[in-house]
């Protein structure tokens, strides 16, 4: 009967005094479980907007909750949907089809103008995307082209997005090779963004199911990253100038370091995947010597947007490859169990099934 009502009514319900609470279902992990809670439906306030979540995809950041001890209530950063209710907007409107950069921002300082809306130095409080509902500021929220569903919309968090900050940054064209280490979700996207530029991609990683995949985006190589003679494998591979484009997705330190060892003379190298520790750096040996360029790519500007509309729009049997599972809320531990196994692309869940 909620579901119902907020379906019917969404953008009125949430206008109700806060007295009567109106809830919605979470996704909680921990402990390798996941299941449902409730959280109350919130209210737009200021310029932040209230959308209702048709798809949000699951992301591999996300597992460290999932494998955690604990209980961790929607921790989920990447969604689309239907805006619901708006207070001061002036960007969208209700009934807005959008796509949702991850987290949330201030929406006023100079990064998030500048569309850099993952770098806001105010960033307000994030009330997650693994929801029915969730609160964003208007400036998080890119409208989605009338031919483009919800599901291939929400690429545009990690799917695609950091793979495209990472090849923008490297300038990849046709005329290049491209080594990516790390064929997660992130690194299948960046390989499907890549082969669609036309460049060669050298694809690293010791899951023979994601080197299967990247193989059907589009790969014309593909190299098990556990491999003993995995360098020697790549010097074959890229020729005696080296590494020119390499990107790390798999934030593993032996992976970092491979790109910077085999670089060519003014190679370019980003780094995409987290890791929070640290590798050995020679800056002489590794940057200078070689006129090394090495970029740090957190996620992409909100305002190329319409740019990954148009691979989603060209390249679509390229997108269905970066979906390979979809699961109704009612089926939470078994989407985390499949992402968990390594196993898949993007899950995508569905609030509402």
């Amino acid at each position: 009967m909620l579901n119902f009502f907020l379906d019917q009514f969404g953008y009125f319900v949430l206008l109700i005094p806060a007295a009567i609470l109106i809830y919605q279902s979470v996704v909680v992990v921990g402990g390798r479980k996941a299941w449902l809670g409730e959280a109350p439906v919130p209210e737009p306030r200021g310029n932040e907007v209230v959308v209702k979540i048709h798809a949000s995809p699951i992301c591999g950041s996300n597992m460290g909750a999932f494998f955690a001890d604990g209980e961790y209530v929607n921790v989920g950063h990447e969604a689309a949907g239907e805006v619901v209710a708006v207070a001061g907007s002036h960007r969208v409107k209700v009934g807005d089809r959008v796509v949702l950069a991850p987290l949330n921002s201030c929406g006023v300082c100079p990064d998030c103008l500048a569309g850099d809306v993952i770098f806001c130095a105010h960033r307000p409080e994030s009330i997650g995307f693994f929801a029915q509902y969730t609160r964003v500021s208007e400036i998080m929220c890119v409208n989605i082209p009338d031919d483009i569903d919800y599901v291939h919309a929400s690429l545009l968090g990690c799917g695609l997005g950091p793979a495209y900050e990472a090849l923008s940054r490297l300038q990849v064209s046709g005329f290049d090779t491209l080594v990516i280490t790390g064929l997660g979700p992130v690194g299948l996207g960046a390989t499907a963004l890549a082969t669609f530029l036309g460049a060669r991609v050298i694809a690293i990683d010791p899951e023979p199911f994601r080197r299967q995949l990247a193989a059907k985006l589009g790969a014309a190589i593909t190299l098990d990253g556990a491999d003993a003679e995995l360098a020697a494998q790549v010097r074959d591979a890229v020729g005696e100038r080296g590494i020119q484009k390499g990107l790390d997705c798999s934030g593993k330190a032996s992976a970092e370091r491979l790109l910077i060892d085999l670089a060519g003379v003014r190679g370019a190298i980003a780094f995409v995947g987290e890791n929070g520790g640290t590798i050995p750096v020679s800056p002489s040996n590794d940057f200078i010597r070689k006129g090394l360029t090495v970029f740090g790519c957190w996620h992409m500007n909100v305002l190329d947007s319409p740019k990954l509309f148009a691979f989603l729009r060209q390249a679509p049997e390229k997108a269905d490859l970066l979906i390979t599972h979809r699961f109704g809320f009612s089926q939470v531990q078994q989407a985390f169990d499949i992402f968990a196994e390594r196993q898949s692309a993007k899950v995508i869940l569905l609030p509402w099934e």
